[in-house]
């Protein structure tokens, strides 16, 4: 092992990195994305997945839970984390998951075989040069045919302002003994710089602008994304043009809204698609520019299939998709008439006179957090209207649906997502989430995932309780079951300070924590609400 490569094992053995879920990776996704830019995916749900730089397969182990005919293979270069990750596999007894601890750059990946889907978050910036160009070797030689490669990365001209404040906390934390020595110093020169940098400098600007998101995050990342020996942002022309140097090119953003000029205003929208022509990786390498993009998520196919892209949306491919939003009416109530509402946020947001187009928000709010299909929403916003036709709705939809993914207010898939079974005064979760409940109740920020490949932090009493919801439990029993806690110690209420002793007041809190309990469930897209009994 070079002394380079050794040198990040340590640093990720001395202080693993968080390991959960990341969304915009999930192979559903991925599939999804492909879809709608014109190509045909590798189907889900029998798929082979590699993931480099895998941690303790926290990113993993959620599809494996919904994809048990799957098989998935992680590699990390940590032998801590990979230990990590095996006990957690073999607590959950997934079966269709091999970890193994190895330097990607000295790996034989040919013997591992083809891979309908690989991904690689958080590692291709932070490895030394040899490294990204390994991990660029396996995404083409390890690909499928028809297969999906995801590279996350950060990226200038964003990056650059954040390259001083990184200097600037290597300069006093990086040769301290511990991680927590280093990050200490290094958010202390943070505070220094805040009160000496001159008013006005580019310094102070900097600082302003990156001080308050460097506040909010925890110490691991900030210790692995600004204390680390290595952190190459590129241009992403740039990265397009070492993918394409392995046969690489590009397929889309796993955020597609990004890619969207239309999205940064006309006065930015018409001069850039005069100027860019037909090229999307020129005029995203503009928009970058305009967004001070600090951060990507791309896919990657093999140079094969560019020609096949198209990144005008398909309205026939788009109708075979299932799409799930929930869009809140900014004046409360929906109404089924031809007054403009708006819908959304103050940052996206859908506004519109069409009682069509209401009718099918409200259909996929109501939804919310399932999937419905195009023909379903069709259907249900028909009936929602009274005597509209299928011909009369098909325009409005497919208008609709063509701006809620431009804006990035839909999520959508290819096969639907289902969150569990409606059940009388019940809440059934699936078992996979509720074991992975019971293995993290002695862990210090319990976490488990949903249905959207979203992590899914819980509190104490939520983590006790989700194991019970198996949809055989109504609301007694979980109040019983969270007394019996209260009894054994595991639980304890305070109101002001002090702790709750008087019977009926404990009876109080644990009603509420019920409840609460059942909001945070729904809210984080774990359930459906049940049926009122």
């Amino acid at each position: 092992m070079s002394e380079t490569v050794s040198l990040v094992k340590s640093v990720y053995d001395e202080l693993p990195y968080t390991s959960h879920p990341f969304p915009q990776s999930a192979p559903e996704s991925l599939a999804a994305v492909a879809h709608l830019f014109g190509l045909d995916a590798p189907d889900v749900a029998t798929a082979r997945v590699l993931e480099l730089g895998c941690s303790s397969a926290g990113n993993l182990i959620p599809f494996a839970a919904r994809n048990p005919a799957a098989q998935l293979v992680g590699i990390d270069l940590s032998g801590v984390q990979i230990a990590l990750g095996k006990e957690r596999v073999d607590a959950l007894g997934l079966s269709n998951i091999r970890l193994i601890e190895a330097d990607v750059a000295a790996l034989d990946s040919k013997g591992l075989g083809s891979f309908d889907f690989v991904i690689c978050h958080g590692v291709y910036s932070w490895v030394p040069a040899h490294v990204r160009e390994a991990i660029l070797r396996i995404c083409k030689e390890n690909l499928a045919p028809d297969g999906i490669a995801y590279v996350s990365y950060n990226v200038y001209p964003g990056w650059k302002a954040r390259e001083i404040v990184r200097d600037a906390m290597m300069l006093r934390g990086a040769a301290r003994a511990t991680p927590a020595e280093r990050l200490g110093y290094a958010k202390g020169m943070l505070d220094f710089l805040e009160r000496l940098a001159p008013r006005g400098s580019i310094l102070a600007k900097t600082l302003e602008h990156t001080l308050p998101e460097l506040r909010t995050q925890q110490d691991n990342y900030l210790a692995h994304e600004y204390l680390e020996p290595f952190n190459a942002p590129c241009y992403f022309q740039d990265f397009i043009r070492d993918a394409g140097a392995h046969g690489l090119a590009y397929l889309a953003e796993a955020q597609p809204s990004t890619m969207f000029a239309s999205n940064y205003g006309q006065d930015v929208a018409e001069p850039l698609l005069k100027e860019c022509g037909h090229s999307q990786v020129l005029l995203e390498q503009y928009l970058d520019f305009v967004a001070n993009r600090t951060f990507r998520q791309t896919l990657l196919v093999h140079d094969r299939q560019a020609g096949d892209i198209r990144y005008r949306i398909d309205g026939e491919r788009m109708r075979k998709l299932h799409f799930a939003a929930r869009l809140s009416c900014q004046d409360g109530r929906i109404r089924l008439d031809s007054s403009r509402q708006v819908f959304g946020t103050n940052t996206s947001s859908l506004a519109t006179e069409k009682p069509a187009v209401k009718a099918a928000v409200k259909v996929l709010s109501d939804s919310w957090p399932e999937t419905v299909s195009y023909n379903d929403l069709v259907e249900r916003t028909g009936a929602l209207l009274g005597a509209a036709s299928e011909q009369e709705l098909m325009p409005v939809i497919d208008e609709l649906l063509d701006h809620l993914v431009i804006k990035g207010l839909a999520r959508f898939r290819i096969a639907p997502v289902r969150i569990g079974e409606r059940a009388e005064g019940r809440i059934a979760i699936e078992p996979a989430i509720r074991r992975a409940a019971e293995i993290s109740r002695d862990c210090a920020i319990p976490a488990i995932f949903n249905r959207w490949h979203e992590p899914v932090p819980l509190g104490l009493v939520a983590t006790l309780l989700l194991p019970e919801l198996d949809g055989s439990h109504d609301r007694a029993d979980l109040e019983r079951a969270l007394q019996d806690h209260v009894r054994s110690g595991k639980v304890r209420f305070e109101r002001g300070g002090e702790p709750v002793r008087e019977a009926g007041e404990i009876s109080k809190c644990i009603a509420e924590h019920v409840d609460a309990t059942m909001r945070q469930l729904l809210e984080a897209k774990l359930a459906v609400p049940p049926i009122a009994s």
